[in-house]
């Protein structure tokens, strides 16, 4: 089979954003991965593509001006808090997340009209935790909703599906597209854990009413746990909603050894997990909408584990079948929960019983 042609967005512009000293959203996230993909020839194999930053008419789709202007002005007078947790603006912040938000865009453009068969963008900050008015969560423009404004605006498609596989729950992107028929949000995330959004009731309102869908996962979730996720909740929603273009959250803060840095997380998946749920996502793509596949950076806080989770990404989208994980499975010290009940539950209340697919 042909190597698909995948698209790479990263600017070193990104490395501009500087949280306070020992913040785990730290720049060498970026930097590190990407010297991983080079140094392992995985960066050869891809087609490097311009970031244009985003404008402020693209950042009005998702953000409201007065948290843009507030952003904005924090950084001309040399950073402080964003928000009262741990969101915090230096003097290149607004840089690097315009520049962050834009190679979200134009990954979305080398899918659509780029002649890339999937791209993916390296970037931080991340985006999925920043509602439209405020930012949270180590976030600031949420990238992934912006791409998603993006593809429907300028593209004549109208059912983006957008999958999050960060161990968090994306509440910012819930909420830009709550009340939505033409994003269909799907996210897997451990509960409890931050932002403590994500129930299996939140499922949108008004003709957005079926188009969100939340899998929060208790502690200690593995590879078969996540997998069994995606192959009975997210397979179905797909098969009925037809997506013309998948993007995905894609956070690496769900591996075990993440648990290290970032307090109260305890999901367990593997580098070979990532890669079959990356698979999964491939097919899906490639059954629905071929060529029409994005990824756009979350989380992810050890670095060995990110650099290792975005090439295995990058190297099951560029067509690859064989992966190496040297790290291998999470140390033993407590059985897998049983889920079953949980995805039985969910698959209930979106109907998504075989005869309902029929």
């Amino acid at each position: 089979m042909a190597e698909k042609r995948v698209g790479f967005l990263y600017d070193p512009v990104v490395l501009e954003h500087q949280p306070p000293e020992g913040h785990p959203e730290r720049p060498d996230r970026a930097s590190e991965t990407f010297a991983f993909l080079d140094q392992s020839g995985i960066l050869e194999r891809l087609t490097l593509l311009p970031v244009t930053p985003a404008t402020r008419e693209q950042l009005e789709r998702v953000h409201t001006p007065a948290y843009l202007d507030h952003v904005e002005r924090i950084v001309a007078q040399g950073g402080g808090i964003l928000d009262a947790g741990d969101t915090a603006a230096s003097p290149g912040s607004w840089a690097a997340a315009t520049a962050a938000a834009g190679a979200s865009l134009g990954a979305v453009d080398a899918v659509m009209a780029g002649g890339m068969e999937a791209a993916f963008a390296l970037v931080r900050p991340p985006g999925h935790h920043a509602p439209p008015d405020q930012a949270m969560g180590f976030c600031i423009l949420n990238n992934a909703a912006l791409a998603a404004t993006h593809a429907l605006a300028h593209y004549d498609i109208s059912r983006v599906l957008l999958v999050d596989f960060d161990v968090h729950h994306g509440n910012g992107t819930q909420d830009a597209f709550y009340s939505s028929p033409d994003v269909l949000y799907f996210s897997t995330h451990q509960s409890p854990a931050y932002p403590f959004t994500g129930s299996i009731e939140e499922m949108g309102d008004g003709p957005g009413l079926g188009y969100t869908v939340n899998v929060p996962l208790p502690p200690d979730i593995g590879d078969a746990g996540f997998q069994a996720a995606f192959e009975t909740i997210l397979r179905p929603l797909a098969q009925r909603f037809q997506p013309e273009l998948v993007i995905v959250s894609a956070g690496y803060d769900a591996h075990w050894r993440n648990s290290r840095y970032v307090a109260g997380i305890r999901e367990r998946l593997t580098i070979k997990g990532l890669c079959a749920l990356s698979a999964i996502l491939l097919e899906i793509s490639d059954t629905y909408c071929p060529g029409r596949l994005v990824g756009i950076l979350e989380g992810g806080y050890d670095l060995e584990s990110l650099a290792l989770g975005v090439a295995g990404t990058l190297k099951v989208w560029l067509g690859d079948t064989e992966f190496e994980d040297p790290l291998g499975p999470a140390p033993a010290h407590v059985r897998e929960p049983n889920i079953a009940p949980l995805l039985a539950e969910i698959r209930t209340l979106h109907d998504l019983s075989a005869d309902a697919l029929s």
